[in-house]
């Protein structure tokens, strides 16, 4: 199956825990999707003449972009490859960035998956990873997107947050089976170096990750998975 990933690298702020590559400044993004662009030219023999399946627009932050640089996007990878009429195309997007007025803009472009980065539904647990959004901009942002048609969602989780208890990282679960969405990644929250994450720990600002802690709320992971019939769990 064939399949394009792009990989857009501008936030509006940065997470804590971040180590990806990412600039928080927009000053050359128009610069980037010229060169972008002129990418996906070069890249057109690569695939040969096998339809794309998948578009995977990833980050950074893809949902700072506006639906007319998306579309520049699209339209250049349609001149160039083979799009499947069924192909997945998603885009990853803080909740923030959901507004009624972007998902409306959204529906008008060929994206059929959103990737929202939730995190956490604890508003303390969004302040310590230096999220932008907080819990209500979370939930409103998938229900506005399921509210205007889009039906193929997906969520992240982190657990293995500093605090973040059993009950509450539970909760976290049981307010994502609430959502009704499609698939739910779980990530283990990792102290990677030179972030700011690894600083607050070295500095002993927060507590270090507790790998048993993290342990734990795997195994309950991925009981409530088995329980709500999300069948296809991985450990990466």
């Amino acid at each position: 199956m064939a399949g394009i990933y792009i990989h857009i690298p501008f936030c509006k702020q940065a997470c804590n825990y971040c180590d990806f590559h990412f600039s928080t400044s927009l000053k050359n993004k128009e610069a980037f999707l010229d060169a972008l662009k002129k990418e996906i030219e070069l890249q057109k023999d690569y695939l040969g003449t096998k339809k794309i399946n998948t578009i995977y627009l990833g980050g950074g932050t893809p949902s700072l972009l506006n639906q007319n640089e998306l579309m520049q996007v699209f339209g250049t990878i349609d001149k160039y490859f083979k799009i499947h009429k069924d192909a997945e195309i998603t885009l990853e997007a803080n909740p923030d960035d959901l507004t009624k007025n972007k998902i409306k803009e959204l529906k008008s472009t060929p994206i059929n998956r959103f990737s929202i980065g939730i995190q956490s539904f604890y508003d303390e647990d969004l302040k310590l990873m230096n999220r932008a959004h907080n819990s209500q901009e979370a939930i409103s942002a998938v229900k506005g997107a399921q509210d205007a048609g889009f039906e193929n969602i997906t969520i992240d989780l982190i657990y293995g947050i500093p605090n973040l208890t059993e009950h509450r990282w539970r909760n976290n679960l049981q307010n994502a089976f609430l959502l009704d969405v499609k698939h739910i990644s779980a990530y283990c929250l990792t102290v990677e170096p030179k972030t700011v994450l690894a600083h607050q720990v070295k500095t002993k600002q927060i507590k270090n990750i507790d790998e048993q802690q993290s342990s734990e709320q795997f195994e309950i992971m991925l009981d409530a998975m088995k329980q709500q019939s999300f069948c296809s769990i991985r450990n990466i």
